[in-house]
């Protein structure tokens, strides 16, 4: 494996990247994001009592979800004040040459549709058809809107998994096993939910395996478009096209009834898994790394 691009976005972080400084630096952007969080719910809260704010749970409607999305913009501005304050670097450093970046983004967003065009040929769970979940003309109306705040929700995430964390921690350590592999179980972790029973070991594991794909594609691309992408449009297709009922629906233009909970549904992930690794090698394909 070639990772020599890598070098493209560690080395901006040299300077700066003591072990210390990172972990205050994630330490850091947590703590903000979630004082800023709280003062973004206790508004909400404020609000709720003189309008009623119902409409705002991420599976009730278009501006629920839309609202949760908006909460990204807390580690959002975490970020921007730990690159400024803490490492004396600009937020853009964190993605690369930008020119090369929307190049690879195009490329691997064109793969990434064509995989999702194809995966939505596939017989869903348990032979249910998906159903429509919201007018297209409603789902249309709320797009726009929408798209900025899915490409905040995913943007950060990338900026500070792929190009923050994975950047620092290769300027520190030469072995890819530690800064390709703490920053995707850190990802997969955070995306733990109890709810789901024994099925959230098979989502941590899907979501684990995503990350290692990002965060390689990164590694080999040298910027951050390629990862951006890839996440960009299963989010998209997730969220906005088809989503599970009861499982943050409210963009989304059909829903599948679906319970994630249902150790039968182990298929499902597989599948999930083995577009991820279609993705990524067509991204490597197109991108020629």
């Amino acid at each position: 494996m070639t990772y020599a691009a890598q070098q493209t976005l560690s080395d901006p972080a040299r300077p700066r990247s003591e072990l210390w400084r990172t972990l205050l630096g994630l330490a850091l952007i947590t703590g903000l994001s979630l004082v800023f969080a709280l003062i973004w719910l206790l508004g909400q809260q404020w609000a709720s009592r003189h309008v009623d704010l119902s409409f705002l749970h991420p599976a009730a409607s278009p501006q629920g979800l839309i609202w949760t999305l908006s909460t990204f913009l807390c580690p959002t501005l975490a970020l921007w004040i730990v690159m400024r304050r803490l490492h004396r670097r600009r937020v853009r450093s964190l993605i690369g040459s930008f020119a090369l970046a929307r190049h690879q983004f195009v490329r691997v967003m064109a793969v990434q549709a064509v995989v999702v065009a194809l995966a939505m040929l596939l017989p869903t769970p348990g032979g249910e058809d998906p159903v429509l979940h919201l007018s297209p003309l409603v789902w249309l109306r709320w797009l726009p809107l929408a798209l900025v705040m899915l490409v905040v929700q995913i943007g950060i995430e990338e900026l500070v998994f792929r190009g923050y964390l994975q950047s620092q921690l290769a300027a520190r350590f030469r072995s890819p096993v530690v800064w390709l592999t703490v920053p995707a179980v850190i990802f997969a972790l955070l995306h733990l939910d109890p709810s789901i029973g024994p099925n959230r070991w098979l989502v941590i594991g899907v979501t684990l395996a995503f990350a290692l794909a990002a965060g390689d594609i990164t590694a080999r691309a040298g910027t951050l478009g390629p990862a951006i992408a890839m996440h960009l449009v299963n989010n998209f297709t997730s969220l906005f096209l088809v989503g599970a009922a009861g499982q943050m629906e409210g963009m989304a233009l059909f829903i599948v009834a679906i319970d994630l909970s249902d150790p039968t549904i182990w298929p499902v992930f597989l599948l999930e898994a083995m577009l991820i690794l279609i993705t990524w090698l067509g991204a490597r394909i197109v991108l020629r790394v």
